[in-house]
């Protein structure tokens, strides 16, 4: 009886089973194409795997894979071949596989040059249940194994006047609306594909994204849900966000309960950031908006309906030598959408290098 190794996994709250092909995959004609996927789903089903099978290979062109076309949003956004071959978490046997199946499914990364032989991945027990999943940020731990700097969104929030929250309302019931503050942005981070928690501070959060653009759906879609959870419980908590791209160096230390930290200036710019925003503000760094910009401009995002774009000029940041280039997104009629004021950490540029 022949076995395949595939990934199990969850992106956005559906479950996958990704079936990594050979490149001979790219020369089978498309009605065949068809005819593989629907023996893999059949396979997948029948060894008690639940979720939306995707065939993968690396094709001379570049990734192509086989799926639902309700999915292909999200899967064009994550899916790669290092991200299948590292979690392959299942072996699967069939007696159906065979013929032209075994042919593409059998040998998926025999391509491989030889000065560089792909690593044989371990396979997972023969036995193991269909609910032995991983979550998406998950993929990406052989990835901060393997090096120690990433490339990466870095996005900090803040919970704005903490200390008049617990004047108002005490320190008890204070603490509990800060608590039912970070569960919501924790369920709400829970939903992204490639969002991470790496520390929590106090009142603040230092999240890292797999691009701008999620990183700044996260925003919005969390301002919303505050918002929604002030009207409800007739409080007035506001947070403010920064969001940045740059190299971090990535430190896989487990120190204080954490499995990695990200340190370096982009941090740090990051975080300043951050602290120019006001309460119910995004901020960001002109690569992160240009890229947001290119790929959520014209969508409504999460019953969102109208989301405007600003950029607000160049800021002289702390510890930072060159004047970096501030810009803002949020809802009308409830973000700021105005440049932000002088802080003693950051202050409207007169010139500087962008």
């Amino acid at each position: 009886m022949n076995s395949l190794q595939v990934a199990h996994v969850r992106i956005q709250g559906t479950e996958f089973v990704f079936v990594p092909f050979s490149p001979l995959m790219a020369s089978v004609a498309a009605g065949d194409q068809q005819n593989l996927l629907r023996q893999m789903r059949e396979i997948c089903r029948g060894f008690g795997l639940s979720g939306e099978v995707v065939v993968v290979w690396q094709g001379p062109s570049g990734l192509g894979y086989l799926a639902d076309s309700r999915y292909h949003g999200v899967l064009s956004k994550v899916l790669n071949m290092s991200v299948v071959r590292s979690n392959l978490n299942k072996k699967v046997s069939s007696p159906a596989i065979v013929g032209l199946l075994a042919q593409v499914a059998l040998d998926p990364f025999g391509a491989a040059p030889a000065a560089t032989p792909a690593r044989a991945p371990q396979a997972a027990p023969s036995h193991a249940t269909a609910d032995e999943h991983r979550s998406m940020p998950g993929i990406y731990a052989g990835a901060r194994k393997a090096t120690s700097n990433r490339v990466v969104t870095m996005l900090f929030t803040d919970l704005v006047g903490s200390t008049k929250l617990k004047q108002e309302y005490g320190d008890a019931q204070a603490m509990q609306l800060v608590r039912q503050h970070h569960d919501l942005v924790r369920n709400i981070l829970a939903s992204t594909a490639t969002g991470e928690e790496v520390s929590t501070s106090g009142d603040s959060f230092f999240i890292a994204f797999a691009t701008p653009s999620e990183a700044v759906t996260f925003a919005l879609r969390m301002q919303s849900r505050i918002e929604d959870m002030n009207e409800a419980e007739g409080t007035n908590i506001q947070d403010r966000v920064g969001i940045h791209v740059g190299e971090v160096y990535a430190d896989n230390a487990k120190v204080a309960g954490k499995t990695f930290d990200f340190n370096g200036i982009q941090v740090d710019t990051a975080a300043r950031i951050m602290s120019l925003a006001q309460g119910k503000q995004i901020l960001m760094s002109r690569f992160a908006y240009e890229n947001a910009f290119q790929m959520l401009n014209g969508y409504e995002i999460d019953g969102i309906p109208e989301i405007e774009w600003r950029n607000h000029g160049l800021y002289e940041v702390k510890g930072v030598e060159d004047a970096v280039e501030i810009c803002e997104v949020g809802e009308p009629g409830f973000a700021p959408l105005k440049p932000p004021p002088d802080s003693e950490k950051a202050k409207r540029a007169s010139g500087g290098r962008r």
